[in-house]
């Protein structure tokens, strides 16, 4: 598989992952209609979930508020 190809992946597994838990945590914590419920755990997730991504044909990982990515 190329290296492009896996990043997305990974992406999206993580994203979703991440999704699903701040979705869980946050609906049993507060109680809340199912549409700002959703929004939230995005934005929530969009902000704390690694990001991978290709340079020059190697896979890095950027995590949130870390400065130096990740190489793999």
């Amino acid at each position: 598989m190329k290296k492009e190809t896996i990043a997305l992946c990974l992406n999206f597994v993580c994203f979703a992952g991440f999704f699903l838990f701040f979705k869980n945590g946050i609906g049993s914590l507060v109680p809340m209609s199912y549409l700002p419920l959703v929004a939230l755990s995005a934005l929530f997730t969009a902000i704390a979930s690694p990001k991978f991504l290709v340079n020059e044909g190697k896979l890095y990982m950027k995590i949130p508020f870390v400065k130096k990515p990740i190489g793999f």
